[in-house]
């Protein structure tokens, strides 16, 4: 009995752990998705006022490098804490 609550307990913790891992890589997808759709915006005849901000190493820039490092620091961990 004790063994059939410690393996549902451990199937609870992968399940968990694969869902943070499948959130942090859906918004890797999105947020790489949204700078791709930016970019081509910028390409037009028009560009949208947001392109200047981006065209160098400003605010926004940093801010966007600091969630992907986030999410790709919160993937790493849950691998880790997997495989330990």
């Amino acid at each position: 009995m004790a063994l059939k609550l410690l393996s549902n307990k451990g199937q609870s913790h992968f399940t968990i752990a694969f869902l943070v891992i499948f959130i942090a890589a859906f918004m890797l997808f999105f947020i790489f998705d949204s700078i791709d759709k930016l970019a081509k915006e910028c390409k037009g005849n028009n560009p949208p006022a947001t392109c200047q901000h981006m065209t160098s190493l400003t605010f926004p820039v940093i801010i966007i490098l600091l969630i992907i490092g986030g999410f790709v620091l919160v993937i790493c961990i849950t691998i880790f804490i997997i495989l330990r």
